[in-house]
C-alpha cells in the first residue's frame, strides 16, 4: 500500500478528527495520502485534496462514516476496483468493518498485508421507457421500486427472466443483493443472507395479503418490475442505495440484474458476518420477561 484515499463524512466532526490522526499515522510511516476536496479544506490540509475519482484511484480508500457514506462510495470504488476500509462512525455499522478507536490498528494491517478482501456482488438497475434506457444506476444493497409522495397501495407486476410472477398488491418492492439483505429488506420480513451467495432477495414492503414471502432468485437472473396497467400506475418512483431517485413514467420498467463490476470490502476478521449478526444485530438472543 502506497496511497491511501480518505473519504470521511464532511459533515461529522468526528470523521474530520478521525481523518486527521490517520493522516498523521500515513506521514509517519511514508504513506502518501490524498483527501476528499471538501474534508481537505475543512482540515486545513488543501495541498492533500483531491476530487472523488482521485481518491478512487488510491490503493485502498478509508471511508470515514456510516453505512450510507459507504454506500455511496461504493460504485464509484467499484468502477476503478478499488478496496474500501470502513470505519463506522454511524449507527448499525454493517458494512463499515471497524470501530474508530481500531482505525489506525487497522491500516497498520493493511500496510503489513494482514487482510482478506471481501468482493461483493453489486446490483445494476436500469429505467426502461419504450425499450430505451432512461436511467442506469448501481448498487450495494438494494434497488426500491415504490410510492411517491401520495400513501396508497400499488399494483407492481414482477417477471423474472421475462417470465411473469406476481403482481404484488403493496407499498414497494425491494430488490436486494446478499450485502442489502441485513437493511431495508430484513426489516420487511426478508431473509438475512450470507453475503457469499450469489442470489437476489424479491421482497414486497407491507403487501396486502398473508401469502406473499419473499423470493429469492440467482444473481444470473433478469428482474423486472412495472406498474400494474390497470392500476394508476404514475406515482412510482426508483430509489437505489437509498442515494439516488428516478420517478418512474406510466409504463416504465425497471429492470435490475447483476452489475459488471463488484465492491471491495476489506476484512480484517474472516467471520465479520456472524459476529456482526450477533454484536449489531443481537442475532440468536434470548429474551427474558
Amino acid at each position: 500500500m502506497s496511497t491511501i484515499g480518505l473519504a470521511p463524512n464532511p459533515q461529522k466532526i468526528e470523521a474530520l478528527k478521525l481523518a486527521a490522526d490517520i493522516l498523521k499515522w500515513a506521514e509517519e510511516h511514508g504513506v502518501r495520502s490524498v483527501v476528499v476536496q471538501e474534508a481537505a479544506i475543512k482540515l486545513s490540509r488543501s495541498d492533500l485534496g483531491a476530487t472523488e475519482q482521485e481518491v478512487a484511484k488510491t490503493d485502498v480508500i478509508v471511508v470515514l462514516g456510516g453505512d450510507g457514506t459507504m454506500l455511496r462510495w461504493s460504485q464509484l470504488a467499484a468502477r476503478y476496483g478499488t478496496p474500501m476500509l470502513g470505519v463506522n462512525l454511524g449507527q448499525y455499522g454493517f458494512i463499515t468493518e471497524i470501530h474508530p478507536k481500531d482505525a489506525i490498528p487497522a491500516l497498520q494491517h493493511v500496510l503489513d498485508g494482514k487482510y482478506i478482501v471481501s468482493e461483493r456482488t453489486l446490483l445494476c438497475a436500469r429505467v426502461l421507457q419504450n425499450g430505451s434506457c432512461k436511467g442506469e444506476y448501481l448498487g450495494l444493497n438494494d434497488a426500491v421500486v415504490s410510492k411517491g409522495p401520495v400513501a396508497r397501495m400499488l399494483g407492481l407486476r414482477t417477471f423474472v427472466n421475462g417470465k411473469y410472477i406476481v403482481t404484488y398488491s403493496a407499498d414497494g418492492i425491494i430488490v436486494s443483493t446478499p450485502t442489502g439483505s441485513t437493511a431495508y429488506s430484513l426489516s420487511a420480513g426478508g431473509p438475512v443472507v450470507h453475503p457469499d451467495v450469489p442470489v437476489f432477495i424479491i421482497t414486497p414492503i407491507c403487501p396486502h395479503t398473508m401469502n406473499a414471502r419473499s423470493l429469492v432468485v440467482p444473481d444470473t437472473e433478469i428482474i423486472s418490475i412495472t406498474g400494474d396497467p390497470e392500476e394508476d400506475s404514475v406515482d412510482l418512483a426508483l430509489t437505489v442505495d437509498g442515494q439516488v431517485a428516478h420517478r418512474l413514467a406510466v409504463g416504465d420498467v425497471v429492470e435490475i440484474g447483476k452489475a459488471d463490476v463488484r465492491a471491495r470490502l476489506v476484512q480484517l476478521d474472516p467471520l465479520s458476518f456472524y459476529h456482526k449478526l450477533q454484536q449489531r444485530l443481537r442475532w440468536g438472543e434470548r429474551f427474558s420477561g
